[in-house]
Parts: C-alpha cells; sequence; structure tokens
C-alpha cells in the first residue's frame, strides 16, 4: 500500500520559498519589460503641449532642445572647455540643483563623457552666450540609478547658460573679474588688491608694528565660500595659530597675516590659487575663491 507524501515542515518552507521567486522573477521580468524611451518620449510631449512651449527641436537620440538665446561664434567642440550656468528641475518644477544664483560656474570638458550623455549632446548645439532648454530623458540622464534627489528613470529638464567656450581656463583673470563682482555686489569698501591677486580689507585697527615672517600669529577666523557657505571656523576660546610665512597655512593666509598686527580684524578675499587651487578639499569645490574674516588676538 502507498501513502501520500507528506513534506516535512523545512520542505514546506522551502518550497514556498521557491514559489515567492518564482512571482518575484515574473514580476522583475515585466518590469524589465517597460520601453522608457517610448514612455519618456511620450511624457517629454505631453510637457510640452501642457505647459505650451515652442521652439523644441527633437535631437535623433530623444533630446529635446530649444535655444532661448542665441550666443555669438563658433559652437562648442569636443575637448574645448564649457563653463555654465544652469539649473536642473524635474517635470513637476521642484529644482535638484542649480549654481544660477552662485558666483561658481560649472566647467567641463566637451566630450570627455565627465557629464550624463544629455548635456554632452546638448552643448554641441551652443555657442558662447547661448541660452537654451534642454529636456533630457532618463536613458541619456541618470538612468535606473538614479543620483540624490533624482528617482530612477526620471526625464529632467535643465536651462542654461553658456558663460564662455575655451581650449583652457584662465582661473585667475577669472578669479578677478569674481571677485571684483563680488565686492560690487555685496558694497563692500576698503580693500587693497595686492600684487598677488589677494583682497584685503582692515575693518579694526589693531596695534604695533604689522606681522613679520617667523612670527607666531593666533587668529579667530571664520571661512566662507562667495555665496556665503561657511566651511571652517574657529571657537572664541580656542584661537588657530600658526608660524607666519612658513608654508604652514595656504599662501592667501601666509601674505594677509603680514598686512595685519596684533588687536586688529579684516577681510581677506583670496583667489583660487592662494587657497586650495584645483584641489577639493572637503566641502569645497576645486578652484574656489574663498572669504575669510580674521581677528589677530595675538602676536608672539
Amino acid at each position: 500500500m502507498h501513502t501520500a507524501f507528506s513534506p516535512s515542515p523545512l520542505a514546506r518552507l522551502l518550497l514556498v520559498l521557491l514559489g515567492l521567486s518564482t512571482l518575484l522573477l515574473g514580476a522583475c521580468q515585466k518590469e524589465d519589460t517597460i520601453d522608457y524611451a517610448a514612455r519618456d518620449e511620450a511624457t517629454i510631449q505631453q510637457y510640452l503641449t501642457d505647459n505650451k512651449l515652442t521652439g523644441f527641436q527633437r535631437q535623433s537620440s530623444g533630446l529635446y532642445l530649444a535655444i532661448t538665446q542665441p550666443g555669438t561664434g563658433a559652437l562648442a567642440q569636443r575637448n574645448q572647455w564649457v563653463s555654465a550656468k544652469y539649473s536642473a528641475s524635474l517635470l513637476d518644477g521642484k529644482v535638484v540643483d542649480s549654481n544660477t544664483s552662485s558666483y561658481r560656474l560649472l566647467d567641463f570638458a566637451l566630450g570627455q563623457n565627465t557629464m550624463i550623455p544629455g548635456w554632452e549632446e546638448g552643448f554641441t548645439h551652443l555657442n558662447k552666450g547661448a541660452k537654451a532648454t534642454f529636456l533630457v530623458p532618463s536613458g541619456l540622464a541618470y538612468g535606473e540609478i538614479g543620483a540624490g534627489p533624482i528617482p530612477p528613470n526620471t526625464v529632467l529638464r535643465f536651462d542654461v547658460e553658456v558663460v564662455d567656450i575655451a581650449s583652457s581656463i584662465d582661473y585667475a583673470a577669472r578669479d578677478e573679474a569674481t571677485i571684483q563682482q563680488y565686492i560690487a555686489d555685496k558694497k563692500l569698501t576698503g580693500f587693497q588688491r595686492q600684487p598677488s591677486g589677494l583682497y584685503v580689507a582692515i575693518t579694526q585697527p589693531g596695534t604695533g608694528t604689522a606681522i613679520q615672517k617667523g612670527q607666531r600669529a593666533s587668529a579667530l577666523y571664520t571661512g566662507t565660500t562667495l555665496d556665503g557657505q561657511v566651511f571652517d571656523t574657529t571657537k572664541p576660546a580656542s584661537p588657530f595659530s600658526f608660524t607666519v610665512g612658513t608654508g604652514q597655512v595656504i599662501a592667501g593666509w601666509d601674505e594677509g597675516f603680514t598686512l595685519l598686527n596684533k588687536g586688529s580684524k579684516a577681510i581677506l578675499l583670496l583667489p583660487s590659487n592662494l587657497a586650495y587651487g584645483n584641489r577639493a578639499i572637503s566641502a569645497l569645490p576645486a578652484n574656489s575663491i574663498l572669504r575669510f574674516d580674521v581677528e589677530v588676538t595675538d602676536v608672539k
């Protein structure tokens, strides 16, 4: 006589798990069949219709581009450096990244695959001074991975302005222009430009002679970007001490403190080559212009 097979509890659990795995695999396979390119195309066309947008040209890749302000000169070429202002948003209007209100530009070498494909393609249609809007399907943006606040498989809108196109970037000249613009925008006065490009404004005179190379200075300070982001500061009870002129600090400090004396307060505006140059330091991007508000508490 044959008895019916009755699986053990462990075997039953394995069968259940196998069944769940089959269901999940089936679901993944169904999800993989989504044609995101077609979906993005329909989404972009609906977005254009809903917002009554005109002037867009569809590229064969699926990128949509509208030039809202013509530029001048030749179009950007591969390996040239492009400096740009931009605002990136989702199609619901949420801004996910922007430098339009910043003193910083976005610099990238065109065609070096350092940017998403939609950017690499879009900027080949632009020249210096041009403004444009890109509608970038997810396959030309961050695809199924997403990035930060950008969900996977998301169509993006970029409003861009080409500030400059060049074979290389003259950061010294650009820093000089940016510092002068910053001083004018903030209505700052009392700055003296040094031959190095350092700008110094003494806001409270000190006493005694100027600090000499080799002397040890103690100071309270707050370091900010030109956009007002504080990246470093001291506590009132803990001044920072260093030997002036010996390379213990960035070059702008070594120079700037030789113009100060005990008790003085000052603002130092450092071009990037007198700060951290092309190095990115913690939250500071490469080629950052820095502002330091300093007070010399002691000199020995």
